[in-house]
C-alpha cells in the first residue's frame, strides 16, 4: 500500500468575493493581511469548511454587534445628546464638555503638531508635487 500526499489548496472568501491564498501564512495572518483592503476583516470570525475534491475554503464573518456597546448604552447616548443640545443653546456655563476637552493641553499640543504639519505640507507642495507628505507617529493622537 502507498501513501500518497495531496497538497490542499485554501481558498478564502469574504462577502462571496474569492480572495487569493497567500502561502505560509496561517489562516489568522491571512485575514490581518486582508484587513488592510477590507477594514472590518480586523475582528471578523474564520470559519473553516471541510476539504473537498482537495479544497479548503475559510470564510471570513464579521462580528456582529456593536462597537462598545453596553446594556445601559440607550440612557447614556440620551443624556450626552441632551448635553449637546443644551451646550449648543448656550444652555450651560461657559467651560461646558467639548470646551473643556478642547482646552486639555494634549488636545492643544495634537492641534498645534497637525497645525504645523498642515503648514509645511502646503509649503512644500510645490516642491513634492509627486511625494505625498505623511505625518509623524507622534502627532498621531493614542489609541483610548
Amino acid at each position: 500500500m502507498t501513501i500518497a500526499i495531496n497538497e490542499i489548496q485554501r481558498v478564502f472568501r469574504y462577502n462571496g468575493v474569492a480572495l487569493p491564498d497567500v502561502p505560509g501564512m496561517t489562516p489568522r495572518e491571512v485575514r490581518d493581511l486582508y484587513s488592510a483592503q477590507y477594514p472590518e476583516l480586523i475582528s471578523a470570525e474564520i470559519e473553516a469548511g471541510e476539504v473537498a475534491g482537495g479544497v479548503q475554503e475559510y470564510t471570513f464573518r464579521k462580528a456582529v454587534g456593536t462597537k462598545g456597546c453596553t446594556s445601559g448604552e440607550g440612557s447614556r447616548l440620551a443624556a450626552l445628546k441632551a448635553d449637546v443640545e443644551a451646550e449648543a443653546k448656550g444652555a450651560t456655563d461657559v467651560r461646558g464638555k467639548l470646551a473643556r476637552a478642547l482646552a486639555r493641553p494634549g488636545s492643544q499640543q495634537r492641534g498645534g503638531a497637525w497645525g504645523a504639519f498642515v503648514l509645511q505640507s502646503m509649503r512644500h507642495r510645490g516642491e513634492r508635487q509627486a511625494a505625498r507628505v505623511l505625518p509623524d507617529s507622534d502627532m498621531l493622537a493614542p489609541l483610548p
